[in-house]
């Protein structure tokens, strides 16, 4: 899996967005582990601090780093855990019953076992590490696309700020209304014309940080 973005020691930055999409840099001496744990399975992370991707240039700032909102990992989850219980609750049922019988083979039977479960989180693992390295990321100069289409292929996507044409959000049903999530659509004049955030939380937060970047807004400062 290539290293998309990593957490630095030392020193940190603390990036401020002001109104027109100016950065404001200030110096910090410490860095607290329990908010380092909190971004790192965040799916919304405004100007978090240590952590960059591979293709950060030296000054680029990141603005805001966003992953697929975490209920729609409930189909995944759900699954892995029915998998990781079905033996648990099968195995005992079938011996009671009498399907299985006295004399089976206790090897072949752990071996089954063995199998299941290396199969169950090979699938919970697979599924974590592509909503964990799928993002989309917005600098101070630029927006970059990483879509893991499996564990093998990535896409690779990016556009200057001063490329993009307009910026909405699309929110729609119950469920991504009460979570707070939806897709950000993103126009411009380059070669990738339309860029998509699927699923991100705060549409409508992001839609505005984005427009702030291009200089669209007035507001003075975007606090989470």
């Amino acid at each position: 899996m290539p290293d998309i973005f990593v957490s630095l020691p030392g020193e940190g930055e603390k990036d401020n967005l002001n109104s027109g999409g100016q950065i404001k840099i200030e110096k910090t001496n410490s860095h607290k582990i329990v908010k380092i744990h909190k971004q790192f399975f965040s799916s919304y992370l405004f100007m978090p601090d240590d952590v960059r991707f591979e293709t950060q240039a030296p000054g680029e700032s990141i603005i805001l780093l966003l992953r697929r909102h975490w209920i729609t990992n409930f189909v995944w989850v759900g699954t892995g855990f029915l998998l990781i219980i079905i033996p648990i609750i099968l195995v005992p049922t079938l011996v009671i019953s009498g399907l299985i019988p006295p004399n089976f083979p206790g090897s072949f039977f752990g071996l089954t076992i063995l199998v299941w479960y290396l199969l169950t989180f090979s699938y919970i693992l697979v599924n974590f590490l592509l909503w964990y390295f799928t993002v989309s990321i917005v600098t101070n100069d630029r927006i970059v696309d990483i879509d893991f289409i499996n564990i093998l292929y990535k896409k690779f996507a990016e556009t200057r700020i001063m490329r993009i044409e307009d910026v909405t959000n699309r929110t729609g049903g119950f469920v991504q209304s009460i979570f707070d999530y939806g897709d950000v659509i993103v126009q411009t004049a380059a070669k990738e014309a339309m860029f998509q955030f699927g699923s991100v939380p705060h549409p409508e937060k992001v839609v505005r940080i984005i427009n702030e970047l291009l200089g669209k807004t007035g507001e003075k400062e975007e606090r989470i």
